[in-house]
């Protein structure tokens, strides 16, 4: 979806996240901006961590990768609205690509505690205080650290960021009552015993 509408031009004045279209009640923006990327190294660095992280987070545990991807997709946008007023556009999908990184780091904390692996549950840690990290790096410097915006009008939104890493963070935690930790079906060989003839 997000080649579809990077490339074929027309489509992007009115799937993006602007506040007088907005004002004008053209709601489903709050949705479809996420879609839409303002340049192609934007598009590409947040389209590959799109499809990687979530192709994993959606192998580990689709449901919760629904929702993850669900209220991000809801909450970003709505709080953009309310706490950047002087924001005209947004758009990108960055602030998923956050919620897919906290939530997938989440499972794999609960894996590795589950079978008490504490090496590699401090790694995950580790892995996951990495993205308050670079938000704060982003609201300090005004800079991103993938997409380089140094030379184009595009700025961070790091609110995005953090919308998005909260509610992963949020959707992992919270215990279901199937709640099982999930490893690749391909490398969760089991190998059962049965008799030789």
């Amino acid at each position: 979806a997000a080649l579809v509408i990077h490339f074929f031009y027309p489509l992007r004045p009115h799937l993006l996240y602007t506040r007088a279209a907005l004002n004008d009640g053209d709601f489903w923006r709050l949705v479809s901006c996420h879609w839409v990327h303002l340049n192609t190294d934007h598009l590409l660095w947040s389209s590959m961590t799109f499809f990687l992280l979530g192709s994993i987070c959606e192998i580990m545990d689709r449901r919760r990768y629904v929702m993850s991807i669900g209220i991000s997709a809801i909450l970003i946008p709505i709080a953009i609205w309310i706490d950047l007023p002087h924001l005209e556009v947004y758009g990108g999908l960055s602030g998923l690509d956050c919620s897919l990184y906290s939530l997938l780091i989440v499972l794999f904390i609960k894996r590795e505690w589950h079978t008490r692996n504490r090496i590699w549950t401090i790694f995950y840690i580790m892995m996951l205080v990495l993205l308050p990290a670079k938000i704060i790096y982003e609201m300090t410097s005004g800079l991103t650290i993938f997409v380089n915006n140094s030379h184009t009008n595009m700025a961070p939104v790091p609110l995005s960021h953090l919308v998005g890493g909260v509610v992963g963070f949020a959707v992992g935690i919270v215990k279901a009552s199937n709640d099982t930790p999930q490893v690749f079906p391909v490398l969760n060989l089991h190998i059962s015993s049965s008799r030789c003839k």
